[in-house]
C-alpha cells in the first residue's frame, strides 16, 4: 500500500469557555435551528475549507455520533409511545453530511464511518484512498451526561477537517505499518498535521515529503 498525496488545508477545534460551537451563520436560520450540536460542529468546520467547486467527495467520522438526538428520541418513545420522524432523521449517522451536501449542491458520493476506538484512522484511511479529492470531516459532541460514568476520559465538542487533494504544497506519501500502536487520536492528528511529523497508526504511516 503506497500513495502519494497532498494535504491542501486543515482546521481543528475544540468547545471553550468562550466558543461552545464553531461559527453557522452561513446556514440558512430555518434549516440552522434544526441541526444538532454535532452537525454544527462538522458542518461549521468543513465550511473552513471546503473548496468552492463542490467537485470533491465527502468522509465523515464520528465515535459516538447524534448522542443528544438519539437520546431525545428514546425519552420520546418512553413518555409518548412515539418518535418524531424529524428527529429521526437527524439522529442518523450520516445527517451532518447529508445537509452538508444539500448546502454546497454537492452531488459526489459521502461516507459516514463509526469504527469505536479506531474511528479517526479508519475514517481518514478511507479518504486517504480516495481517487478524487475529497474533504475528511470528524466530529464529536459533547460527552452528555448520561454516559460520563461509561467513558475513561468524557470529551467536550470537537472536531477537525481535513482536504485531501491530488496537488498542493503538502505533500505526504503511504506506506503500510505494522507495528502494535493504540488507535490514532485527535490530538496527535491535530500534532502531526500542526508540525508536519509523521502520522503513526498501526496499519498505517503518512510522512511527510
Amino acid at each position: 500500500m503506497n500513495k502519494t498525496l497532498y494535504i491542501d488545508n486543515f482546521e481543528f477545534w475544540m468547545e471553550n469557555d468562550t466558543e461552545k460551537l464553531p461559527d453557522v451563520s452561513f446556514i440558512p436560520s430555518m434549516l440552522r435551528r434544526r441541526m444538532s450540536a454535532l452537525e454544527k460542529v462538522a458542518i461549521g468546520l468543513a465550511n473552513k475549507i471546503a473548496p468552492e467547486t463542490p467537485d470533491y467527495k465527502l468522509v465523515f467520522a464520528s465515535r459516538f455520533g447524534e448522542w443528544e438526538q438519539t437520546i431525545k428520541l428514546i425519552r420520546q418513545f418512553y413518555d409518548d409511545k412515539e418518535m418524531s420522524p424529524a428527529g429521526f432523521s437527524n439522529s442518523v449517522h450520516n445527517a451532518a453530511m447529508g445537509h452538508f451536501s444539500l448546502l454546497t449542491h454537492n452531488k459526489n458520493s459521502y461516507t459516514s464511518v463509526a469504527a469505536g476506538e479506531k474511528t479517526i484512522e479508519n475514517a481518514l484511511l478511507d479518504a486517504i484512498l480516495t481517487d478524487k479529492p475529497v474533504l475528511f470531516i470528524y466530529g464529536e459532541e459533547h460527552t452528555p451526561t448520561e454516559y460520563e460514568h461509561m467513558l475513561e476520559k468524557p470529551g467536550l465538542s470537537h472536531g477537525c477537517a481535513i482536504l485531501i487533494k491530488g496537488n498542493g504544497q503538502k505533500k505526504y506519501e503511504l506506506t503500510t505499518n505494522n507495528e502494535d500502536l493504540p488507535p490514532l487520536s485527535f490530538e496527535e492528528l491535530k500534532n502531526a498535521l500542526q508540525t508536519g511529523s509523521n502520522i503513526t497508526t498501526s496499519n498505517w504511516i503518512l510522512s511527510k515529503k
